[in-house]
């Protein structure tokens, strides 16, 4: 049976979603206890910079991971 990824193809495939998965994880949070007061940790560097960062990293190497062909 041929397939049509190899190991590398693989193996980058599952760092784009490791990535995607991390930035989702940092997303989480930032509510507040009580539904009256607004919070503004919704707002920290890791929700609004680092998490999306992340994601759009992540989406990168699926990419990669999906034209790459090793070299025969």
């Amino acid at each position: 049976m041929k397939f049509v990824f190899k190991q590398k193809n693989y193996l980058l495939l599952i760092l784009g979603v490791l990535f995607i998965a991390t930035g989702l994880i940092l997303m989480i949070g930032g509510g507040s206890e009580n539904p009256n007061e607004f919070s503004y940790e919704i707002f920290n560097f890791r929700r609004l910079t680092l998490a999306p960062i992340l994601i759009v990293i992540g989406f990168i190497i699926e990419i990669f991971a999906i034209m790459y062909q090793p070299k025969k």
